[in-house]
């Protein structure tokens, strides 16, 4: 009886968690399905959106180690309700915004909070559950994330369209606070039973914060691995994060609504591949032909879709196949996981993560850059900048590269484990 009560327990606390991702994920992605409101409202073009964007990920990069450190020092519970709630806060703020300013502190405030939401889920997951688990679930953490992004995209379209995005971005306000509540008083941060194997890791492990940094930034594997997952990642954060919509309406001649419908085939493909490359590299025993595999696929599959013209089934189909290959990403938190020592599996996560999405911060606003350099000045009906099919070419061309460049990388530079942790747990 008392192992099912604890089972029950452990698939509540991982589905908070995963609830936690997917609401940052929302709020990671909104901006895509309000470009045009928030460039006549606040007075933005393509570069200045791209940076009020980026501030998102100004906060959420730097904040990942610091993140690990705190999951490691105060547990997940008490931090994954602080964090909510200044993903909460956040939000509030960029419903109120009125210029480029206000509107990049509250994305700044929500990339803090959000900071905190993979690195807490993974870690209740590597307490609560067998390490054969990680794989799998790691995954399926990712497809929340996927649930989410779908959430910040078509649904959210919808609600714009008929509450404008100032009152949607207050419910997503809303929505934060009542999460955080059920994290609160729901979320333990590990099985009882876990006790003694945490006091004989906290034994294994050097206190000082120093000797944890060497473990995990004096490897050349923890590199290579992080900087597989910023390539990996750093094509969905840029296209469906922030320019697949405009794209798709400029190119493909949709409707924003349909252009976010087909951007939603994204992330199903980064729903199922997520689960699904850490149940194939599982039954492989391998790591490194998996994630080769994801960036051949992402290079192949962005190709199309950007310089294409597809039918619309091929449209989506080579979109669900662009979303599948980020799951190469959440198998690279498996090679973390395979190489972390216990005591610094927090930090050597958040140091993960932190490449991971360093892709947004940076290829976000190049990407809108590149086509502010390209414009040629010619302005819409509603006096937003037009931008042309032959400027997104030019600016976009960064994501075949950055897939491509993750194959490379996932293939020759990353270390096979063959599934196996390096260290005892």
């Amino acid at each position: 009886m008392k192992k099912h009560k604890f089972t029950f327990l452990a698939i509540i606390i991982c589905v908070l968690a995963s609830a936690f991702y997917m609401y940052e994920f929302t709020l990671q992605v909104s901006l895509g399905v309000m470009t045009n409101e928030l460039m006549q409202d606040l007075g933005l073009n393509a570069a200045s959106l791209g940076l009020v964007s980026a501030f998102y990920y100004y906060a959420y990069t730097p904040m990942q180690v610091p993140a690990g450190l705190l999951h490691d020092r105060f547990g997940p519970r008490r931090v994954m309700t602080i964090a909510i709630l200044t993903c909460a806060l956040g939000a509030l703020f960029f419903s109120f915004s009125t210029n480029i300013v206000n509107a990049s502190a509250g994305r700044f405030l929500m990339g803090i909070g959000s900071a905190f939401s993979f690195t807490g889920a993974l870690m209740l997951i590597a307490r609560w559950f067998p390490p054969a688990y990680f794989a799998v679930l790691s995954g399926i953490v990712q497809l929340m994330s996927s649930v989410g992004a779908i959430g910040g995209e078509l649904p959210l379209a919808v609600a714009i369209h008929h509450w404008g995005w100032r009152h949607s971005m207050v419910h997503l306000a809303l929505f934060g606070v009542a999460l955080a509540a059920l994290v609160w008083f729901i979320v333990k941060d590990s099985p009882s039973q876990n006790t003694s194997q945490k006091k004989r890791a906290s034994s294994i492990n050097p206190e000082s914060i120093s000797n944890k940094f060497k473990l995990v930034f004096g490897r050349a594997t923890t590199w290579w691995v992080a900087g597989y997952s910023f390539l990996i990642w750093a094509p969905i954060a840029t296209f469906a994060g922030l320019w697949g919509v405009p794209f798709l309406v400029s190119a493909y001649h949709l409707t924003t609504a349909e252009a976010s419908m087909a951007c939603a085939a994204i992330w199903i493909g980064v729903g199922v591949g997520s689960p699904l490359s850490g149940w194939i590299s599982e039954y492989m025993q391998r790591r490194r032909s998996i994630l080769a595999f994801c960036g051949v696929l992402g290079t192949v599959s962005s190709l199309i879709v950007i310089y294409g013209y597809v039918s619309t089934p091929m449209l989506y189909l080579a979109l669900f196949a662009f979303g599948l290959a980020g799951g190469g990403q959440s198998l690279a938190f498996c090679v973390v996981r395979d190489n972390s020592h216990p005591g610094t599996i927090g930090a050597a996560i958040g140091l993960n993560n932190m490449a991971t999405v360093a892709g947004g911060a940076i290829i976000q606003p190049l990407v809108g850059y590149l086509l502010c350099v390209n414009w040629d000045g010619t302005y819409a009906a509603n006096h937003l900048p037009l931008y042309s099919v032959a400027d997104y070419h030019s600016g976009l061309i960064m994501i075949p590269l950055c897939y491509l460049l993750s194959a490379i990388v996932g293939s020759r530079f990353v270390k096979e484990t063959y599934c196996q942790q390096q260290f005892a747990y």
